[in-house]
C-alpha cells in the first residue's frame, strides 16, 4: 500500500481536555445543522490533515497583507512593505504564510487547533475563513525544542531575516507578558479559550463567516465557565465590527513604538476578554 502524501498526512489528535473538545464538536454539529439548508450549506470543521492548515496560513496570510495588518507587516523589511503598499502582495504572503503555518503545528502540542469554514461553489468547496484557537490541554506539554528549531527557527528566518527575527520573537514575547499581567491584574484565571488569529476573506466579509467560526467557542466558555480572550491587532476595523458584538471587553492594550526593526512605526494592540456567560442561551 503506498505511503499518503505529506500534504494528506493525518494531524495528531488534537491535545485538548476530552469534555472541552466533545463540547466542540457537539457545538460544531449544531451549527453546521442549523446552516445547512442556507445557500452554499456554510460548513465549519476542525483541520485534521497538514494541507487543511496549510490551506488556512494561506488565507490568513492572504488576508493580514490585504488588510495591512500592522501586527504582521511590522517585522518585515521596509522594502517588503512598500511592495504591499504599491499592490504587490505575493512575496509578502509568502513569508507570512510560511510563519502562520509553523505557529499552527506549534500550538497543536498545547491545545491549538485550527478551524475552517468553507461554502459550496459551483467548483467545489471553497474555504472562506480560518482562524486558529488554542484551548486547555489533555496533557501539559510545550513545544519541544527539536520542533522550534527544526521548524521555527528556519520558517523565521526564511521570512524575516536573523536580526528580525529576533524582534518579532521578541515583540511576540512581550505581547504574551502583557496579556497575562492584564488577565492577572483583573483576576481573570489562567485557563481558558484563547483566539489565537483568524479571518475571512475579503470577498466574504459581512457574510457572517466569523460568526460560525467564533460561535461554537462562545458556546463552549458559557458551558464550562471559561473566559474567552483575543488579541487585536486591527482594532480601528475588528473591535467594534466584530469583537463588541461577540461581547468582548478591552481590558488593556500594548503599544508598540517606532524600532529600526519596526517597518510600520507605531501601532497598538488591544487587549480583550468575554466573560462566560452561564445563563445565556447555547443554540446557533
Amino acid at each position: 500500500m503506498p505511503a499518503p502524501r505529506p500534504d494528506r498526512a493525518v494531524l495528531r489528535a488534537p491535545n485538548v481536555e476530552p469534555a472541552l473538545l466533545q463540547g466542540l464538536h457537539e457545538f460544531i454539529a449544531r451549527r453546521n445543522a442549523a446552516d445547512a439548508l442556507l445557500p452554499g450549506r456554510p460548513l465549519v470543521e476542525i483541520a485534521t490533515t497538514r494541507a487543511q492548515v496549510a490551506l488556512a496560513a494561506q488565507l490568513m496570510a492572504q488576508a493580514f497583507v490585504h488588510n495591512h495588518d500592522k501586527g504582521w507587516l511590522a517585522w518585515l523589511p521596509p522594502s517588503e512593505v512598500a511592495r504591499i503598499r504599491a499592490g504587490d502582495t505575493v512575496r509578502a504572503q509568502e513569508k507570512i504564510a510560511r510563519v502562520i503555518g509553523y505557529l499552527c503545528a506549534a500550538s497543536m502540542f498545547e491545545g491549538g487547533l485550527v478551524l475552517l469554514e468553507s461554502a459550496q461553489t459551483p467548483d467545489g468547496r471553497a474555504v472562506r475563513g480560518a482562524s486558529l484557537w488554542r484551548l486547555p490541554a489533555a496533557v501539559h506539554r510545550r513545544e519541544p525544542w527539536w520542533h522550534l528549531f527544526a521548524f521555527g527557527v528556519p520558517a523565521a528566518l526564511r521570512s524575516y531575516g536573523l536580526r528580525r527575527a529576533i524582534a518579532a520573537a521578541g515583540a511576540a514575547d512581550v505581547l504574551v507578558r502583557a496579556a497575562r499581567e492584564s488577565m492577572d491584574r483583573l483576576g481573570f484565571p489562567v485557563r481558558g479559550i484563547h483566539a489565537e488569529m483568524g479571518c475571512v476573506r475579503p470577498a466574504h466579509q459581512g457574510q457572517r463567516v466569523s460568526r460560525r467560526m467564533f460561535e461554537p467557542f462562545r458556546m463552549l466558555a458559557d458551558r464550562f465557565d471559561l473566559v474567552y480572550r483575543l488579541e487585536s491587532s486591527s482594532p480601528e476595523t475588528n473591535d467594534q465590527r466584530v469583537f463588541y458584538n461577540f461581547r468582548f471587553e478591552k481590558i488593556g492594550e500594548h503599544r508598540f513604538g517606532a524600532s529600526r526593526f519596526n517597518s510600520v512605526g507605531p501601532y497598538t494592540i488591544n487587549l480583550m476578554v468575554r466573560k462566560p456567560q452561564p445563563s445565556a442561551k447555547s443554540c446557533p
